[in-house]
């Protein structure tokens, strides 16, 4: 199940969201699959930030993980939430 899908502000990426304990990445031009992100458990919601470079996912396993766009890996592993 995809939970939700964003396009980057500038319209280059786009992101899904999804019950796999995924984020999934294509271009926005070409339509091209180019990564994935994962959490532990479901991945409810994503947002960009405002120049593109950055993806804020949040997941049932009680964390907000922010991913850098332009490297494809993890920048920020933000726990605290007691639950989903």
């Amino acid at each position: 199940v995809i939970n939700q899908v964003c396009f980057s502000p500038d319209g280059q990426w786009v992101a899904s969201a999804s019950f796999d304990n995924s984020v999934k990445l294509w271009n926005g031009t070409t339509g091209k699959f180019v990564a994935t992100f994962r959490h532990v458990r479901d991945v409810y919601q994503i947002s960009w930030s405002a120049d593109s470079r950055l993806l804020l996912s949040g997941s049932k396993d009680s964390t907000l993980k922010v991913w850098d766009i332009r490297t494809r890996k993890l920048k920020e592993d933000l726990p605290g939430h007691a639950s989903e």
